[in-house]
């Protein structure tokens, strides 16, 4: 049998065993994993970035309204988000739990919990 990771021939010592030992299947995973994590990184980074500063500007509050310059100062990407969501008889735009409106030179955020 053939171990995935490195190609080599190996006796497996278990019928279910596909790796030479447990090094290179740990290897193996930790590589999947990684790249994976690249491919994501160019949406969650910046994604992460929002909800860290929503977090920050809406500690204890559960609707504020703010100037799109301020958040725009605080380094927010108003183009990255996970979801929308109808509220208020308009389209919100979703960061995990905050929704977001728009309006004009404001923004309307609120936590939804």
């Amino acid at each position: 049998m053939k171990d995935p990771f490195t190609n080599e021939e190996f006796n497996p010592k278990r019928n279910n065993q596909k790796f030479a030992n447990s090094k290179n299947r740990i290897k193996f995973h930790n590589t999947r994993a990684n790249q994976l994590r690249v491919e994501k990184a160019f949406i969650d980074r910046p994604l992460n970035n929002n909800l860290k500063i929503l977090n920050n500007i809406m500690a204890d509050k559960d609707d504020e309204t703010f100037h799109k310059e301020f958040l725009r100062g605080k380094g927010f990407n108003f183009t990255i988000f996970n979801s929308t969501c109808k509220t208020e008889g308009t389209t919100g735009y979703c960061i995990y739990n905050f929704i977001i409106i728009y309006n004009s030179s404001n923004v309307k955020i609120t936590r939804n919990n």
